[in-house]
């Protein structure tokens, strides 16, 4: 079974500064990351907000595999 490519964020990481940094050409990166993490979306405070993410969550750097 093949997995998803996946980072924990680096301590005082942003989905910005974290696709800035794993998704260098991609300037809607953020919004990409959000887009296949929506477990970060759905927490009390969602990405986007103080705290946004922690150096303990998994975020994943490439789309859903196919089933």
């Amino acid at each position: 079974m093949a997995s998803r490519r996946s980072v924990h964020p680096a301590p005082g990481d942003t989905l910005v500064t974290l696709s800035a940094r794993v998704m260098p050409d991609n300037p809607d990166g953020a919004q990409q990351l959000m887009a296949w993490n929506l477990h970060l979306a759905l927490r009390p405070f969602p990405a986007g907000a103080p705290g946004e993410i922690l150096p303990t969550d998994i975020v994943y750097v490439e789309p859903p595999l196919p089933s």
